[in-house]
This record gives structure tokens, C-alpha cells and sequence, in this order.
């Protein structure tokens, strides 16, 4: 039993730590920015991080045709970016899409991964030069 507890603990671990590491090689800005671009169908560079409260990041999209100004609000936690509008809920509840990201090619690219309600998912991957 004390070795079933060891493997689990070391397993939860080895988990936290990848996640963390992930995270690390891409700010929380560019996954948020990334993220919310995503979901908005826009590009990521034209999503702006405006300020900070905290562990939530308040971003801005600004519609090209009538200087319209979207604003939102995200955090993350461990792999999952959760977002809302502002002013509006959070996309937290198990009904939402649920919004991961995950650090691939050595850490040169964000993919986004949007997993519906309906069970189907959606990704895209994103180079850190089309981001930054």
C-alpha cells in the first residue's frame, strides 16, 4: 500500500510539474491572447493584454472596421484557460467548452484545443513567432 501512495504522489508530481514547465515557456499573456483569439476567430496580435488584477489578465480586440473594442477576461488554471467577456460570466460551468492549451515542438508552438459540449474538439496550433 505504501508503495501504490509513493507512485501515486510521484505520478501527481511528475503531472504538476509538466504543466508547470509548460506554462513557463510561453507567458500567460500569449496563451491568454492566443486563447481568446481562438475562440474569437482572430489573430492572436491583435488581442492586447490591458491590465492585471491578480491571477486575471483583461484583454482588448479592437474591430477594424468601426474601432469597436472587445473586452475580456481570462486565467488560467494548470492546462485550462478560462475566459469570460466583460462584463459577463466566466465560461466555467461543465455546460461551457472547456479551453486547454498544451506547449509542443520543443516549446516553439501553443496549441489550443477547444472541447465542445456536443463531445467534438477543435485544435490549433499556433508557431511562437505568429504570436509574439
Amino acid at each position: 500500500m505504501l508503495l501504490v501512495s509513493r507512485l501515486i504522489t510521484l505520478t501527481m508530481l511528475s503531472a504538476s510539474m509538466s504543466v508547470a514547465s509548460a506554462a513557463s515557456s510561453f507567458e500567460v499573456e500569449a496563451i491568454c491572447r492566443t486563447a481568446i483569439a481562438s475562440i474569437m476567430g482572430r489573430d492572436p496580435k491583435f488581442m492586447q493584454v490591458t491590465r492585471t488584477a491578480g491571477d486575471v489578465l483583461f484583454l482588448t480586440y479592437v474591430r477594424p472596421m468601426d474601432n469597436f473594442v472587445w473586452t475580456y477576461r481570462c486565467r488560467i488554471e494548470g492546462n485550462r484557460v478560462v475566459w469570460a467577456t466583460e462584463p459577463g460570466r466566466w465560461r466555467d460551468d461543465p455546460k461551457d467548452d472547456e479551453i486547454l492549451f498544451e506547449v509542443v515542438g520543443v516549446g516553439k508552438q501553443l496549441r489550443i484545443i477547444q472541447n465542445h459540449g456536443d463531445g467534438s474538439s477543435t485544435k490549433q496550433l499556433f508557431d511562437r513567432d505568429t504570436i509574439l
